[in-house]
């Protein structure tokens, strides 16, 4: 099915690089028709992770994330199946040997905020919920309406990008997917932040945080943070909200 419509929000993430957050409508009813066609907001169990995670304070940066009409982007189903993708067949020794450590910062990223919600790596891409994709992110230059020429995009660091889509066999569930695509020219440090930068996004955190010491920070600062105990109460108070995200739509 073709994507339908595209909601597109620039944020910051590092000096003259950003990180985009995309939203595609990808089914036949719009995210904008009466809330009659969408599944109710509910709330889902939280996952057992988060209802173990004790940290030291309650602080959270929960009023800088996004809700959209579909609700908190959460996941319901367990584990969240990860794909990474894999080299071509004819890359050089040296780019085999760069897409390896790329794959590797992935890996590191991965396992980073597996204590939190469980993640797994799988080969198949078309069975995957997060799809994460070694390229340049590519945003389309649009025309400026004051001006009438066109604003090119900056370089950017990363994107991510959610797909709803409708289950189909039946009863039929809204779903959605994450695709995040990586700008390789990176250190290994920088590739291993921002992709578990872009990996918060994915899994939830669809926002950004102002705290310099946190992972989710909106810009990039001199010193690279780690996943934070703020980082993982915003997290965890995300999945406390209603969501039409894995409920069943009318009939």
């Amino acid at each position: 099915m073709n994507p339908k419509r595209i909601i597109k929000s620039h944020i910051n993430f590092i000096s003259l690089i950003v990180c985009t957050l995309i939203i595609v409508v990808n089914f036949s009813i719009s995210l904008n028709a009466k809330e009659s066609n969408l599944p109710p907001l509910k709330v889902h169990p939280l996952p057992i992770t988060l209802q173990q995670w004790k940290g030291e304070t309650q602080d959270n940066y929960f009023k800088e994330i996004q809700p959209h009409l579909a609700g908190y982007l959460i996941w319901s189903h367990f584990p969240i199946k990860v794909y990474i993708q894999t080299p071509d067949d004819n890359l050089s020794p040296a780019g085999l040997t760069q897409f390896q450590q790329w794959q590797k910062a992935v890996r590191i990223s991965i396992e980073s905020w597996n204590p939190y919600l469980p993640l797994i790596e799988i080969e198949k891409s078309d069975k995957a919920d997060i799809l994460i994709y070694r390229r340049h992110p590519q945003i389309k230059a649009q025309i400026n309406p004051e001006t009438g020429l066109y604003n090119l995009p900056r370089a950017k660091a990363a994107t991510t990008t959610v797909k709803f889509y409708l289950t189909q066999t039946p009863p039929k569930q809204l779903r959605h997917t994450m695709s995040i695509e990586v700008n390789p020219h990176q250190t290994f440090d920088y590739l291993v932040t921002n992709i578990t930068h872009e990996l918060g996004h994915a899994l939830g955190i669809w926002g950004h945080s102002l705290n310099t010491n946190d992972v989710m920070y909106h810009s990039h600062s001199q010193e690279i943070p780690a996943i934070s105990p703020q980082d993982i109460n915003t997290l965890k108070k995300i999945y406390q909200q209603p969501t039409r995200l894995g409920w069943v739509r009318p009939v």
